[in-house]
Formats: structure tokens, sequence, C-alpha cells
């Protein structure tokens, strides 16, 4: 009867805890760089205020309900784009911490699907200027699937960083975005 117990206890264990798939720190892009550089050219800087999600701090989403696909550190998804947008900002000498131009933003849908044929990671964003201009940006970034979860899971991980590339991408090419650095 132990035995089975302690079958029971470690199989609910390893259901409970699971494996967590990290997403990869940001790299910023040369795309974004040369973007915001050209940005640099027309003397504009801003600082980086504060990114929300609607109060739902959400730094993980199951992958096919088998393991969470989360950020590193447990930051939250909005802490992670307002980060990468900072990081691409400052290696392109457009961010100025003492700016009163200051850059908000709101991640008001974040979603992840692995279905094959259709695997995906889908971002929507309002970003707010102090300047009183907004911009609203939806991203999608398509990749490939696998039948089986745990490497359809570790592909959703692996896609994260591009997918948040991109979603950067959309918005520093954007041609309203210059004016949310006025």
């Amino acid at each position: 009867m132990n035995k089975i117990k302690t079958i029971l206890l470690l199989g609910v264990s390893l259901i409970a805890t699971g494996c967590a798939n990290k997403v990869h720190t940001y790299a910023t892009s040369t795309e974004n760089t040369i973007a915001l550089r050209a940005l640099s050219k027309q003397d504009v800087q801003a600082n980086i205020g504060e990114f929300t999600d609607s109060g739902k701090n959400e730094s993980k989403v199951m992958c096919r309900l088998s393991s969470p696909v989360g950020t590193p550190e447990g930051r939250t998804f909005a802490t992670y784009i307002r980060d990468a947008i900072l990081a691409e900002m400052v290696v392109a000498n457009v961010y100025d911490d003492q700016s009163s131009t200051v850059l908000t933003a709101n991640l008001n849908d974040i979603y992840g699907s692995t279905v094959i044929g259709n695997a995906y990671w889908e971002f929507d964003l309002s970003l707010a200027s102090s300047n009183g201009k907004n911009l609203d940006i939806t991203s999608r970034y398509d990749y490939e699937s696998s039948y089986l979860a745990t490497s359809a899971c570790s592909e959703m991980q692996r896609s994260f960083v591009p997918a948040v590339q991109k979603l950067n991408t959309e918005i520093f090419s954007h041609p309203d975005f210059p004016a949310l650095l006025k």
C-alpha cells in the first residue's frame, strides 16, 4: 500500500509541476536598429514608462495543457515587451531617461497557438505618448509546429523572441510612431 501511495504522490507531483519552457532573453535586431537610427537623425528621443496588461499580470501561457511557456525571471509579458523596446531604443540612441516624452503601453492581449499549420504568436498592444499621441498595433508571427506536445511547446518557446522582434519592427516602422517620440 505504501508503494501505491508513493507512486501516486510522485505522479501527482510530476503532473502538477510539469516542465517549464522559458523564453530566451530578448536580442535586439539589426532591422530594428536601422529603423530607429533613421529616427535618431530627426533628433527625437523618449523615455520608457510602465507597460501594463490590464491587470492580468501574465508571465506564462499553457501550451497544449502540458507545460507552461513563460518569461525569464517570471516577468510579465508586458514587462518583457517593455524591456525589448527599451533595449532597441538604447542601441539606436533613441532612448533618453531624462526626456519629458514618455512612452507607455498596455498589452491588451497576447495569444499563442501551437496548432499544426496554424501556429503563431499574436500581440495586441496600445502605445501612448505623454505628448497625447497613440498607436495601436496588432502583430502576428507564424511558425512551424509539431504533432508532439513536447516539440510544439519547444517551438512555441523558441519562436517568442522573433515574434517580439517582429512586433517591434511593426511598431518602429509604423508611419505614426515618430509622432510618439516628439
